[in-house]
């Protein structure tokens, strides 16, 4: 509240506030003017005095007209009756001058027309500042949940490749959508409120002790008293409503469960006993639902009662001191409803801050989920003072690695496996969560909670995140594309890389065909908005991101869903292409992948149950042949 731009909300509430007190101040002049029709009555001592307050020209007209000290009465004077009046009031002395120096006040008809404008104009800034800080208010809330939607951004950055399961999408787009959301609508309630509402009491309060300091807390005294009360009144009645609402819902889920039992009740006959448990359930209910209407009705009865004593109590007190004849506590009948109309003024403030808490009510719980996602420590972390890592030369080696899931599920326990460059690795597990484990540990998306993973004898720990991405690229059967071009999905509008070189990417995995199709070729925007692509033409779209980077180590996880045939022997040629020097892991679903691998590697309970070719393990493992069955038995859909 007290930085950026909630500091102009207040001050611009404090002008709006200051406007809205000067405004019923004009009202107040208006209607005085209205009620005494400028006419001023005097002592035959006040007389000279009255004469010396007019302006210096109309004191001398008057003296010369020479009128009598008997004609005490004097008429169509305007604002200057209120003025003189007042005179007394710690305002008086200002209105008065106000009055001398400007003429439009000074005759009935040009001072009306005068406050109506100055009304209106005042009215009209008032709109004006009023709609400046809802978009001040607006904007600070947007900020927040900007800076908000910035940091989950960053952090998903960070946490978003160690998710195995793919389970925290949902979770984070609940937290950049809803859950920011709501605290955006919170910190908007909260800047405006705060920053208007209490402004705009302070204010008002004091305006009221202006007026009457002691009438002023005499009425406020039962109208705190009546609104606490009402309040209370409210939230007694919310909660027994809501627990009433939950009995009588208990009631109907009964009655909801005897249409379940038709069968059972007309095959032995229990129509009678059912139509009696129907009706007495059915009763129940009725009676409960009409019970809670009718302390509804009460409690408004109530409300109506407190209210209408309080104002019968303020308006006793505000018109008892305008009754008085005379006396100091004596007041006008303007300066009564002025006073009244200024305590009013506060009651919609009041509401709105009383009821603030519970607008918000579900704020601090979002903004607690946020922060809490936010303060995650990611996993995975470069050492200082990593190396460069060089390419894959000779092999990489799974030395003693285990892996458990933050819920105690273990998915490697002294996983040792090694890998040599320059071959065709297919990876496969009875849980595929297991393969994919192996897949996420080579680029380091995941950390192991024990042993270590050597590229040619180097431990992937000490070497640099950048480096070894750069050479161990992992091409994901689910990965989606960006919004924006072909070229820029390709190319990840990194700038060193030209078009001649996105082309000539795409067309090693047999990309460039299909991409020549849409209806501008490399320029033709994909997305929500833009052109869609079918899942073979997405992943070979990943296949032209990864050879552009041309790395040493490819891992590839394909596609779950069946191809067409033609994406098949395309997708056949490609592989070929992209295994000339260089290392290729698979996550296979297609049977020609394993057969074109030169080893397969089985992964059970954590540990490497068998390796060697298709045709070895499937004489010599009946683990591995039970999953080729699982996958690819002549029951199935066979990619």
């Amino acid at each position: 509240m007290f930085r950026g731009t909630p500091v102009f909300v207040v001050a611009l509430s404090l002008a709006n506030s200051l406007l809205l007190c000067i405004l019923l101040f004009v009202l107040y002049l208006t209607i005085d003017l209205l009620i005494n029709q400028g006419e001023v009555r005097l002592a035959k001592d006040e007389f000279t005095v009255y004469l010396q307050s007019l302006s210096p020209v109309e004191a001398v007209e008057e003296g010369d007209r020479a009128v009598m000290l008997s004609d005490l009465r004097r008429f169509d004077q305007g604002t200057r009756a209120t003025a003189w009046n007042d005179r007394d009031r710690f305002y008086g002395g200002m209105l008065m001058g106000i009055c001398r120096n400007l003429s439009a006040l000074h005759t009935n008809n040009s001072a009306l027309g005068t406050l109506i404008l100055l009304g209106v104009l005042i009215g009209l800034v008032r709109s004006l500042l009023v709609i400046r800080v809802s978009r001040l208010s607006d904007r600070a809330s947007i900020d927040v949940a900007t800076r908000l939607r910035r940091s989950i951004h960053r952090q998903v950055m960070r946490l978003g490749p160690s998710d195995l399961e793919d389970r925290s999408f949902d979770h984070v787009y609940k937290l950049f959508t809803e859950e920011i959301d709501k605290i955006r609508e919170a910190v908007f309630l909260i800047v405006s409120r705060i920053g208007n509402h209490i402004v705009m009491i302070i204010c008002l309060f004091i305006l009221s002790l202006t007026i009457n300091w002691l009438l002023t807390i005499q009425c406020l005294i039962p109208l705190a008293a009546c609104w606490f009360l009402v309040g209370r009144e409210h939230q007694r009645f919310a909660s027994e409503k809501t627990l009433a609402f939950d009995r009588a819902r208990g009631e109907l889920r009964l009655l909801g469960e005897g249409l379940k039992k038709t069968r059972l009740v007309r095959g032995f006959g229990m129509e009678t006993f059912e139509h009696d448990q129907f009706q007495t359930h059915l009763e129940r209910f009725r009676r409960k639902v009409i019970s809670v209407t009718q302390g509804e009705g009460w409690s408004h009865w109530l409300i109506r009662l407190l209210v209408t004593l309080c104002l019968t109590i303020v308006l006793f007190l505000v018109g008892s001191r305008v009754l008085l004849a005379v006396g100091d506590a004596q007041m006008s009948f303007s300066s009564g409803l002025f006073l009244i109309v200024a305590i009013a003024c506060m009651h919609r403030p009041l509401n709105e801050l009383w009821a603030l808490p519970n607008d918000c009510d579900d704020t601090s719980l979002a903004a607690d989920r946020i922060y809490r996602y936010i303060s995650q420590i990611p996993e995975v972390g470069q050492a200082v003072g990593a190396k460069l890592l060089q390419p894959l030369n000779n092999r990489v080696h799974f030395e003693s690695v285990s892996y458990v899931l933050s819920n105690k599920r273990k998915l490697l326990e002294n996983f040792d496996l090694t890998i040599p460059a320059g071959k065709i690795t297919a990876l496969i597990s009875l849980d595929d969560l297991e393969a994919r484990t192996v897949a996420y540990l080579l680029p380091r998306f995941i950390e192991p909670q024990s042993g270590r993973i050597l590229f040619d004898g180097e431990d992937t720990a000490w070497v640099t995140l950048e480096s070894l991405r750069a050479e161990t690229i992992f091409v994901g059967s689910t990965d989606p594309f960006f919004t924006g071009t072909v070229f820029e999905n390709i190319s990840c509008s990194r700038k060193e890389y030209t078009l001649q070189d996105v082309t000539e990417a795409a067309k090693e995995v047999h990309a460039h065909h299909f991409i020549l199709k849409l209806p501008q070729g490399y320029e033709t925007v994909l997305g929500e908005h833009g052109e869609q692509l079918t899942e073979g033409q997405n992943f070979r779209l990943g296949l032209a991101r990864a050879a552009l980077r041309d790395p040493a180590f490819l891992i590839i996880e394909e596609p779950r869903n069946k191809l067409d045939e033609d994406t098949k022997s395309l997708l056949d040629d490609s592989y070929n292409r992209l295994a000339r020097d260089r290392t290729l892991l698979f996550l296979p679903t297609r049977l020609s992948t394993l057969r074109r691998a030169d080893q397969i590697v089985l992964v059970h309970e954590g540990k490497v149950e068998a390796i060697g070719t298709h045709a070895k393990l499937v004489n010599s493992s009946a683990i591995y042949r039970h999953w080729e069955y699982m996958h690819y038995n002549e029951f199935r859909d066979d990619q």
